[in-house]
């Protein structure tokens, strides 16, 4: 843009002088027309990437201002239009330039040095003249000149390594913000995909035990080995639900569950659990319960078994010698509820003070248990244990000296009844009125997981078929016609989402469930979504299936 000005503009400048009848005029338009030709050349120079643009514009001031100390040497009516000229130029340049403080330094010597010598040896006007129409303030735009581009050359380098830095920052953000997301992917899949490789098993699992007890209900000698092994396989399903659903907990959607139940039978349960690996280690499990509890009180049982189990299972993991002790106490009554201290002693290794602060922390263990030879895990038992405590409206406290045992402790309070438990006879697999005669086809490709359906499906006396594969259930379905589909997603060969797909095109009405171990709420959405008129998660007991499935069934249920 300089050196376009300058090519323009030099040659208009001498219009003035024509107009003014200065014969100066020709001797001017002569010389700015020879100059125009020599910025062309640096132009054609710095086009062909000889020079830089900064030098360009150099040589191209310094070319100028020779121009015009031989221009200041010829007779002159006036010098008035030509100080003017120049000390626009140097304006000009000023608020263009983006120089270097040694360039601007040599353009002002030089200029400062030339003006007046080549008026004072080259021609017949005094020095005087010059200064007095106006030389006075071309010199001084050319002595302020060097500070001018100084500032703004700063100014400039200034700003952009302000945006080169911001622009790095914001890359370095950008990148982060991709890795973050990357993680925040993987995890969700890596947790979905554990989620399903948990589930699927733990179904086989809490099906078949609930299945067993429903033998044992006209058994005259219940088993109480199997009464244990229910009350472990349904802790545990609570357990890989809090620990996998991590959406659901992180977002506050977790709801306690209030029942009644007989604490004295809960807490005996409870001990036969910890009793084996208690005697495994030589170590003295006391569950020292209060005799004057009511028979009956209300809470979230698996809510609360989940975080005595996982204080009583630490204290068991980090005691080589002595006892574990489950103390609970009444600390007062009302009319309405019951207040409960419950307590979890150990004589193990101890916590030290400066690892107390973060063990309920996610994730964390203390570097002394970390060392343990019986040392491992997630780090999530506490951590899932102050979550839920804070879903009760209570908080566990921590006192504990290092080798010198730890004690974990908790309030609760709970509506409670003085009338003994009375257990409904009625059988946990939902009693129906009357069964029509339906047909349903079960498509999974886990054996376990079709024994488990297929004999809740033969209790209730309705024809079924199975399927392993995503495939084989649309063969099957083209071929016989059901009332309703219980389909897995993760199946080889076809998953369930391309079987239900096909289903449809044959069926639009027929119910499909999908019967998946995945509970994550972007997979549920994708399923209803793709056709799917249910969604029910594995691991699920007998009782929660046929309320399920018999409304889909037309199946009325007491």
């Amino acid at each position: 843009m300089f050196c376009i000005t300058f090519l323009v503009c030099n040659p208009l400048s001498s219009i003035a002088f024509y107009l003014s009848g200065d014969p100066f005029f020709y001797t001017l338009v002569s010389t700015h027309i020879l100059s125009g030709f020599v910025i062309l050349g640096y132009m054609f120079l710095n086009y062909r990437k000889k020079i830089s643009g900064q030098q360009m514009s150099f040589y191209t001031f310094v070319t100028l201002i020779c121009i015009y100390a031989f221009l200041l040497s010829k007779p002159h009516l006036s010098y008035v239009q030509s100080c003017l000229n120049l000390t626009l130029a140097i304006i000009f340049a000023g608020l263009v330039l983006r120089w270097p403080l040694r360039y601007a330094l040599v353009v002002s010597a030089l200029s400062m040095t030339l003006y007046p010598a080549s008026i004072h040896f080259l021609s017949d006007t005094a020095l005087y003249d010059f200064f007095e129409q106006g030389g006075v303030f071309v010199l001084a735009a050319h002595f302020v000149f060097p500070f001018v581009v100084k500032l703004s050359y700063g100014k400039d380098k200034r700003e952009f390594y302000f945006r080169y830095t911001l622009q790095q920052q914001n890359d370095a953000l950008e990148q982060a913000k991709t890795i973050a997301e990357q993680a925040t992917r993987a995890k969700t899949d890596f947790l979905s995909m554990m989620s399903h490789e948990i589930r699927t098993p733990l179904n086989g699992i809490v099906g078949m035990v609930h299945l067993m007890m429903q033998e044992e209900e006209n058994s005259e000698n219940p088993n109480d080995l199997l009464k244990t092994l229910k009350f472990s396989a349904d802790h545990l399903m609570a357990v890989v639900n809090d620990v996998l659903d991590f959406n659901k907990i992180n977002s506050n959607h977790v709801v306690l569950d209030p029942q009644p139940f007989d604490p004295f039978e809960f807490f005996d349960i409870l001990k036969k659990t910890f009793d084996p690996k208690a005697n495994e280690k030589g170590i003295s499990l006391v569950f020292s319960i209060d005799r004057g509890l009511p028979p009956q009180l209300t809470a979230d049982r698996l809510r609360l078994s989940q975080v005595i189990t996982n204080l009583v299972h630490n204290a068991i993991k980090f005691t080589a010698s002595g006892s574990v002790v489950l103390d609970v106490r009444e600390a007062a009554r009302t009319p309405e509820a019951i207040t409960l201290d419950f307590s979890v002693t150990d004589t193990g290794i101890g916590i030290p003070k400066a690892e107390q602060p973060g063990i309920f922390e996610i994730f964390t263990q203390v570097r002394t248990r970390a060392h343990s030879d019986n040392a491992s895990g997630t780090g999530l038992g506490l951590a899932i244990s102050r979550e839920l405590m804070r879903l009760f409206n209570s908080e566990i406290h921590l006192e504990s000296e290092e080798g010198e045992g730890s004690r974990f402790s908790f309030r609760l309070s709970m509506p409670y009844s003085e009338q003994p438990l009375v257990i409904s006879k009625r059988l946990h697999t939902g009693m129906a009125e009357s069964i029509p005669a339906v047909r349903v086809l079960v498509a999974d490709d886990n054996k376990t997981n079709l024994v488990l359906a297929t004999q809740l499906l033969k209790r209730k006396n309705i024809v079924h078929d199975t399927a392993c594969n995503g495939l084989e259930a649309y063969e099957m379905f083209s071929a016989n016609r059901y009332d309703l589909v219980l389909m897995d997603l993760r199946m080889p060969v076809m998953d369930g989402f391309e079987s239900t797909a096909l289903i449809r095109r044959l069926d639009p009405h027929v119910p499909v469930i999908a019967l998946t171990a995945s509970a994550f709420e972007n997979e549920k959405e994708r399923a209803m979504a793709s056709g799917f008129s249910g969604y029910f998660i594995k691991p699920f007991i007998p009782q929660d299936f046929y309320d399920y499935i018999f409304p889909f069934l037309g199946i009325a249920v007491k």
